[in-house]
């Protein structure tokens, strides 16, 4: 139930962020929905992960500025579902997007 929640949750986030570029720029919710989406997962596969990109990044800078080397994690496949409610959100976008512009797509 809890992660429900929060992918139910990371989709709202996502679709009030969207609604809010849309709201603030000349262009439409629709419009920006596909790129507003991978953004999103894209940002969030970066942060979100266990001994990914930016945790190494992080580690290698103090070692830098301390001299303390850091134990290196190895990558952990740790389900998160901020991510999954990321990608479910961009697939939804992807498929109303099509949906919405069919008769485009259809010429």
């Amino acid at each position: 139930m809890k992660n429900i929640l929060i992918v139910s949750l990371t989709m709202l986030v996502l679709t009030l962020g969207n609604w809010l570029a849309a709201f603030f720029t000349p262009l439409g919710f629709l419009d920006i929905a596909i790129p507003f989406a991978g953004l999103a997962v894209v940002l969030v596969f970066f942060f979100k992960s266990k001994g990914g990109m930016a945790s190494r990044h992080l580690d290698m800078s103090i070692q830098g500025s301390t001299g303390i080397r850091m134990e290196q994690a190895a990558p952990v496949n740790e389900r998160s579902y901020i991510l999954i409610g990321s990608i479910l959100y961009l697939v939804v976008m992807v498929g109303l997007t099509f949906f919405m512009y069919r008769e485009y797509f259809l010429n």
